[in-house]
């Protein structure tokens, strides 16, 4: 096994970690009329555990408020379920695991849900479905699941004393709750919404008004958060700082000329799930009606609707960048840079055909490379192979590509003819540079051990030698 770098990386690896610190939202929203005290960070914040289900569309505010919670300590996302709206349920489905992958999240269950194929698609669809050109890679450890009779047994046993945040079109609880009667009524669903007198609305509402009005009038207690808040959007969603997943994507997505989709909205209902705290929610209880597709409000002391209203918008700012900015929970070890193949030597020989000293090097290049950028490879790097065009030394390049992920077909791997002694330059997408060079003594002592040992033996050789035997690892070149 070569090198320290390697057996850490081809070894076990670490176990995942995963988040234990949470809140109590049912009790804090259940008692009526009840003022939360304000606070502007995760300090002072009620510990307890809040089990999440959320229900969304995948539009651009939603991915903003997965990532809210997914960088807030004090939840734990167990379901997202995907409806057709903004984006259509399955692209929105590998969305949200890219998301969650690239947060570090790796124990969530995503399931496919409801599509409304008579529906026109909104006119922003595409830039819903390409997360405004700035797309996660796409699935890896996770995977999606439809929402089926048998996961509808699953989300039926989930719901009870359960917090939903509903951020698309109401049709999946909707479907549960006409299948399985009664099943929301242990159920806290929070909705943000436009609150127009007495009229609820809101894009996600009005797609499925009949569904809506089946949550919120089933479900055991629905806080409508009031997205009529005094906050400064562009504040909120530009004014970022640190090297985050979230802080990458919101800022090229959201802070350019275009300024895709850029409005708080479903963020409100992901601070108010983690954070009940920073809304004040009123003592008056409603039930609701739908009427010609608009649904309205009428007060009744028995009612199971609140409304909560912002208290502090520089507190919501404190609290959305401290989840923004926070590196998310520890990487699981797929998505990090791990093992690679579980047998890499058989592996390259299925692969390249052989294993030769120069697919070795080409495969040591590729782990080296992710192991010092930290990138979990595959995407959001890029290779830049320099090497004769000619076996043996070509060969590197298919180790390469097996090393990084970097890959012909994805387009995010290039080569140079190169006479000297074979290097490549790797860089991410978070501007992370390394090179890997080849010392220059190497290709002769190749020539000299495929001579007297062979060539396989010659790439058993390369493969337990220690890298700094091999390589000379650095930075940009100037």
């Amino acid at each position: 096994m070569p090198g320290t770098r390697m057996r850490e990386a081809i070894g076990a690896g670490a176990a995942v970690g995963f988040l234990t610190l949470m809140i109590f939202v049912f009790p804090l929203w259940g008692v009526p009329g009840e003022t939360l005290g304000s606070s502007a960070g995760f300090e002072g914040t009620p510990h307890g555990e809040t089990r999440l289900i959320v229900d969304t569309d995948m539009g651009l505010d939603d991915a903003r408020a997965l990532f809210i919670l997914a960088g807030f300590p004090g939840v734990d996302i167990e379901i997202v379920m995907t409806v057709e709206g903004s984006a259509a349920a399955g692209t929105g489905a590998d969305n949200a695991i890219g998301l969650l992958e690239t947060a570090g999240l790796a124990d969530v269950r995503v399931l496919r849900g409801r599509s409304y194929p008579a529906l026109e698609p909104p006119p922003w669809r595409a830039m819903a479905e390409s997360l405004g050109g700035s797309a996660f890679p796409p699935p890896r450890a996770l995977s999606q699941a439809p929402l089926d009779k048998d996961a509808h047994s699953r989300i039926a046993g989930a719901l009870p004393g359960a917090t939903v945040l509903s951020i698309g079109p109401a049709g999946n609880l909707a479907r549960i709750e006409r299948l399985r009667p009664g099943t929301l009524r242990t159920t806290l669903v929070i909705i943000p919404v436009h609150l127009d007198g007495t009229a609820v609305k809101g894009w996600n509402l009005e797609r499925d008004p009949e569904a809506a009005a089946v949550v919120l009038e089933k479900a055991g207690e629905v806080v409508l958060v009031d997205t009529d808040a005094p906050v400064d959007d562009r504040h909120i969603l530009c004014d970022l700082v640190g090297d985050t997943p979230a802080v990458r994507w919101i800022l090229a997505t959201v802070c350019g000329e275009d300024r895709a989709h850029s409005f708080i909205h479903d963020e409100l209902g992901a601070a108010a799930a983690a954070r009940p705290d920073l809304f004040e929610t009123g003592s008056e209880r409603y039930t609701v009606s739908l009427s010609d597709g608009t649904l309205r409000l009428a007060p009744g002391r028995t009612g199971n609707i609140r409304v909560a209203r912002l208290r502090d918008s520089s507190a919501l700012e404190s609290f959305i960048h401290a989840c923004w900015e926070s590196p998310g929970a520890p990487e699981h070890e797929h998505v990090h840079a791990s093992g690679g193949f579980a047998d890499p030597i058989a592996a390259m020989r299925s692969f390249h055909g052989h294993l030769g000293p120069y697919v070795v090097i080409g495969y040591r290049m590729g782990r080296i490379a992710l192991e010092t950028t930290g990138s979990a490879g595959h995407f959001g790097i890029g290779a830049r192979v320099y090497s004769t065009l000619e076996p043996p030394r070509s060969c590197l390049i298919d180790g390469v590509q097996m090393g990084s992920g970097c890959t012909l077909g994805k387009r995010n791997i290039a080569i140079e003819a190169y006479d000297g002694p074979p290097y490549a330059v790797f860089a991410t997408n978070g501007g992370d540079t390394v090179i890997v060079s080849l010392l220059p003594a190497i290709p002769d002592s190749i020539a000299r051990w495929i001579e007297s040992e062979g060539v396989e033996d010659a790439g058993m050789r390369i493969w337990e030698m220690d890298e700094e035997a091999l390589f000379s690892i650095g930075g940009p070149r100037r």
